[in-house]
């Protein structure tokens, strides 16, 4: 044999080895110039094919997993009943998200808004707004859009001249949360009465809607001596209640527009001699400080919303607006912008007047069938 026909043979043998040593293992391995199989590393550190992310076998393409952020405009326990209803939705839709708490600031969101801008595989971005006016968050949220990112916003809305920047709104109808507060006051103070309002901010497009709600159902007899702002602080919030205490000897009703302020207005209200006989306390939401305040009678009423749906309702919208899923888009915004996530109206006991007297229009119920809710849930706030 010359050297030639050995070298001939020579190959014709590496390439038959070749093509046995890979036949069986699936993909394009075996195909001229097709991709060879890439290594991944699982959990225990061992080296294993990748599985396509989306769970299909065989060679489908991997569809690109949705990438979601929640931007909150505080960090009250209230944000936890929109975090367990985010995360379900994340769990039972595929989706990646993750809640980024703000330090109630103005400032603070809109370093938070400013983040997101710069991770380019966030698809969509679910904000509730600090500050409506407040000309460098909607500048950041246009940022966002103007990066290709889908924008919503929950909770609290951008101002009404901004809102063609976000995509949809999901949350609840303030104004008329706010009068299901104002008429349960109503109820409770026929004669009407003077309130002091306590809130983190006033301009916050939720607290000026729940204000206005809130005169516009309890009446003409109801008055505004002052409204205190606090600026997220929880310290300053308590004292704020002190000093209306002092500072004003008739007040009728002590109105808390956030979360939070309910605990620290049923404290400084039970401790202050002389208040709760003469004075109502009405809330918003069930913060968990503030769920034992309300079977204890500290708290009448609470206005209460339904966070958990405006984080699962939130995952949900997004994920169909990123992959242009009409069916669903309808599903959730059926009017194409607003998704209304309701309220409940909670008072102590089935011997409230509130319960006694509701208007047909709303949803009251106690607080231990709120408790039975939050329980089924695994929510200890709403």
């Amino acid at each position: 044999m010359n050297v030639t026909e050995f070298t001939r043979r020579g190959w014709l043998a590496l390439c038959a080895s070749l093509v046995l040593g890979t036949a069986g293992c699936g993909g394009d391995a075996g195909v001229p110039g097709g991709p060879a199989p890439q290594p991944s590393t699982n959990t225990s550190g061992s080296i294993a094919n990748a599985a396509p992310s989306d769970g299909t076998s065989g060679g489908a393409p991997a569809q690109k997993k949705v990438v979601l952020r929640f931007v909150t405009n505080s960090n009250a326990d209230w944000w936890n009943a929109v975090e367990k209803g985010m995360n379900d939705g994340g769990k039972e839709f595929g989706v990646d998200v993750l809640m980024l708490r703000n330090n109630q600031e103005t400032s603070g969101q809109i370093k938070l808004l400013e983040d997101v801008i710069g991770l380019n595989e966030v698809q969509g971005v679910a904000v509730s707004v600090y500050e409506a006016q407040a000309p460098g968050i909607a500048d950041k949220l246009r940022e966002l859009k103007d990066a290709g990112k889908i924008v919503i916003t929950i909770d609290s809305d951008i101002a009404a001249e901004s809102a063609s920047i976000r995509r949809a709104y999901i949350g609840t109808n303030n104004v008329k949360a706010g009068e299901a507060a104002g008429r349960a006051a109503a109820v409770l103070r026929p004669d009407g009465g003077k309130v002091c309002v306590f809130v983190g901010t006033s301009s916050a497009a939720n607290a000026r809607e729940r204000r206005e709600g809130f005169f516009q159902g309890a009446g003409p007899k109801f008055t505004l001596l002052e409204a205190f702002d606090d600026g997220g602080d929880f310290g300053r919030a308590a004292d704020n209640v002190q000093n209306a205490i002092t500072k004003y000897k008739d007040i009728g009703v002590l109105l808390g527009l956030w979360s939070y302020n309910a605990a620290r207005i049923a404290e400084q209200a039970k401790a202050a001699p002389g208040v709760r006989p003469k004075t109502n306390v009405v809330t918003f939401d069930l913060d968990e400080l503030a769920v034992d305040h309300v079977a204890a009678g500290n708290i009448d009423v609470t206005v209460c919303q339904n966070p958990y749906e405006m984080g699962y309702q939130g995952v949900k919208l997004l994920k169909a607006l990123i992959l242009k899923d009409e069916k669903t888009i309808k599903e959730v915004i059926p009017d194409g912008a607003v998704r209304d996530t309701g309220v409940r109206v909670i008072v102590p006991n089935t011997e409230s007047p509130v319960l006694k007297n509701k208007d047909k229009g709303d949803n009251v119920i106690t607080i231990e069938e709120m408790k039975s809710w939050l329980a089924s849930k695994g929510l200890k706030s709403s």
